[in-house]
């Protein structure tokens, strides 16, 4: 290695000791050992590959230590750095729009990176609020069928008159048939992770339906940007919620997975069950993407969640990971396959009941 390549990773390695370097620009996890170039700025090797996708024009990625650096690489990371980065290309972010987290879906991390650096929606010297963060959106949406599961085109629209998010057979007014509404101020809409459900770029909006929670499945029908109009449309409900004032539906703490559960009381056979904790309740399904649940536990500061060790004699062998869930009626045991997902639901489910005693 020549001595300019010395002198330039010794460069980048202080640099990268600077304050706030550490922590990805982006998503603010540590170990940030990868760093944009042409943007002045580090990032953390998830978030790096989304850079590169914006082009070397917008963003050119190198890692502090496998590639070799010249003086002429460090001179944007000299000038800038994450803090001065942050401040520039985040600097009007309206509050609405969640800034993402290590632990994010990846599609919003992506949406938030190509946001800052590709469209400049909250550059310092943007101006203008986009328009779907004013609550405004209509448009074509894929949603899956409740019966037959087939993905059917509708045109859906945030309804201002209503308040509701109202949704038509087209998007010609001629004829046009309108075949549901939801009320904003009893629904919550969820992004999905791509790795669970058979659609990409997917939102899940649910709302009550006679005594169960009704879900809904819509994706992108847009074959150029289908991340930008999911995104757009998961926050211009959100949106919309907040402009009226139901700010408490637009959860941001969900967590889902496969669980174990047994009958009432433990006594039974474990049965295998998709389950979501959004806001104060556990919603368990029979398949994923069902319209229904099987059934819901509603949650209060008084239930108490715990790990289990080993199981009473009444209830039979189950997964390697259980945990209980006593409410005020029953006591629901619950098992995984993991150690780290059983540990996982019980700090969500704290979290949810600290956030009841606020």
């Amino acid at each position: 290695m020549s001595s300019n390549a010395d002198r330039g990773q010794k460069i980048v390695e202080n640099i990268l000791k600077s304050p706030g370097n550490n922590n990805c620009v982006d998503c603010g996890a540590l170990d940030c050992l990868w760093a944009s170039t042409t943007l002045g700025c580090f990032v953390c090797i998830r978030c790096s590959g989304f850079h590169r996708n914006l082009g070397v024009h917008i963003s050119r990625i190198k890692s502090v230590q496998l590639d070799r650096w010249t003086d002429s690489d460090c001179l944007n990371l000299e000038r800038y750095g994450n803090i001065k980065v942050a401040n520039m290309y985040a600097i009007n972010k309206p509050d609405i729009y969640q800034h993402p987290t290590k632990d994010s879906p990846k599609m919003l991390i992506e949406h938030w990176i190509r946001a800052k650096y590709e469209w400049r929606e909250f550059h310092a010297e943007t101006t203008q609020v986009p328009v779907y963060l004013k609550g405004v959106k209509s448009g074509t949406l894929l949603k899956k069928g409740k019966e037959r599961g087939c993905w059917l085109p509708r045109h859906f629209m945030l309804d201002r008159l209503n308040n509701t998010i109202s949704y038509y057979d087209k998007a010609s007014t001629a004829g046009q048939k309108l075949l549901g509404q939801v009320n904003l101020k009893e629904c919550y809409v969820l992004l999905t992770d791509e790795n669970i459900v058979t659609k990409p770029n997917c939102l899940h909006i649910l709302y009550p339906k006679g005594r169960l929670m009704r879900s809904i499945y819509v994706c992108a029908n847009s074959v150029r940007e289908p991340l930008k109009e999911i995104i757009e449309w998961y926050y211009a409900i959100r949106s919309f919620q907040t402009q009226l004032g139901y700010a408490r539906n637009c959860v941001s703490t969900v967590f889902e997975s496969y669980l174990f559960k047994t009958p009432a009381e433990g006594k039974g056979a474990w049965r295998r069950r998709w389950c979501i904790l959004v806001a104060d309740r556990i919603l368990y399904y029979k398949n994923i993407m069902d319209p229904f649940p099987k059934g819901e536990v509603k949650l209060s500061k008084d239930d108490k969640c715990e790990k289990l060790h080993n199981l009473p004699k009444y209830v039979k062998n189950g997964p390697d990971y259980t945990f209980t869930l006593s409410t005020k009626n029953r006591t629901y045991f619950w098992g995984v396959q993991s150690e780290e997902t059983c540990t996982q639901w019980i700090k969500c489910i704290d979290a949810v009941q600290s956030e009841m005693c606020e």
